[in-house]
């Protein structure tokens, strides 16, 4: 009989979060069926359901009506979550909050699954009243490694433990091959980002709509939009094609994949990239150099918001993709390949989680 594990979101969107359940419920479906907790996101429901998952929707899309929704569904679960020895793991910051009242209206200490980076700064309010929840969790796992050494850096007796975020290496077998690129020819360049605030989609897009030999295709969706659409939609080079489910097969047409992002915790668009065979070029922050590896070249790596860094990391990626017929920028995908395959596999995060959700069936308890 299968495990049965509570999980709470508190997003009220399809964002990186709730991608991360999905992945999780398809991770672990076969021993253990995690019954997740949500304000309405039709989306996330429809797939947590064709993952063998059971979704709650709560009627509070957010704020002080949604955590209260949830303790109170939470509270009439306590006999079974008791008895049965059920984990309850909190995803991601907003949901950490409420670690404190979790253990102490059912009496079980929470996982935290933490995404996003710290601030590291002493007085950030936030990450404060976060690291007085945290103490109350059984422990919280990270989905990298940089993540996890700021939790340790910044509360020295929080358990934390890192589990890197697995990749599932596409659907269709085996990667396709890098396409060359060669001087003059328009150079198709991809972004998989939601369009939101320091995400930095709009240098990107600043950056391609400047350069006439590049056609560059955004997907995703966010609040920002609108208002990028408003300013670039009439352009002839830059494609707004919103989220879709198969982003795999829509990769395999482009040359290159750009990620402008001042802040990730597990860049899965990245993998994605490199899986296709395309060769990123990246903004250098801690999770993309975790991902890629001490030996991808810097050159093709640029600072968060330096337009002018991005431009020469596009220029060398150019170099790279029309050099001997492309056979370099190969070279580097295959290496980037071959470094995910043997440090973000699934079977191996499989078998952590479910050492972390055996243990909290005896263990998490308050005392």
């Amino acid at each position: 009989m299968k495990k049965s594990a509570f999980v709470l979101s508190m997003t009220g969107f399809l964002g990186g979060g709730e991608i991360f359940l999905i992945k999780l419920a398809s991770l672990l479906h076969d021993q253990v069926r995690l019954i997740v907790i949500s304000p309405a996101v039709p989306s996330l429901r429809e797939a947590l359901v064709q993952a063998d998952a059971e979704f709650v929707e709560l009627g509070a899309s957010g704020g002080m009506a949604l955590r209260w929704q949830f303790l109170r569904w939470l509270w009439r679960q306590r006999s079974s979550i008791r008895e049965g020895g059920v984990p309850i793991i909190l995803n991601g910051r907003g949901a950490a909050y409420l670690a404190p009242l979790v253990r102490m209206s059912v009496g079980v200490a929470p996982i935290i699954i933490a995404h996003t980076e710290l601030s590291m700064r002493s007085l950030d309010p936030k990450e404060v009243l976060y690291g007085i929840a945290a103490r109350f969790a059984s422990h919280v796992i990270t989905v990298g490694e940089f993540v996890a050494t700021q939790h340790k850096q910044r509360w020295a007796g929080l358990s934390v433990e890192s589990i890197r975020n697995w990749i599932v290496l596409g659907s269709h077998g085996t990667s396709r091959r890098t396409q060359n690129v060669t001087d003059g020819e328009i150079l198709y360049a991809a972004v998989l980002s939601r369009l939101a605030p320091r995400k930095g989609v709009e240098d990107v897009i600043a950056v391609c709509a400047e350069d006439d030999g590049i056609v560059l295709s955004i997907y995703g969706d966010g609040p920002m939009r609108e208002q990028l659409v408003g300013v670039h939609g009439d352009s002839t080079r830059l494609h707004f094609n919103g989220h879709v489910a198969n982003v795999s097969e829509c990769l395999q047409k482009y040359s290159i994949l750009i990620s402008g992002s001042y802040s990730e915790s597990s860049p899965l668009a990245l993998a994605e990239g490199i899986y296709a065979g395309l060769l990123c070029v990246v903004s250098d922050i801690p999770a993309h150099r975790e991902l890629l590896g001490e030996s991808y070249p810097d050159e093709l790596f640029f600072p968060p918001g330096d337009r002018a860094a991005l431009k020469r990391a596009l220029a060398a990626a150019r170099v790279r993709l029309s050099s001997a017929d492309g056979d370099d920028a190969r070279t580097v995908v295959a290496a980037a390949m071959s470094r995910l395959r043997e440090r973000n596999s699934p079977e191996l995060a499989r078998q952590r989680y479910l050492a972390v959700l055996c243990r909290e069936c005896g263990e998490g308890r308050a005392a």
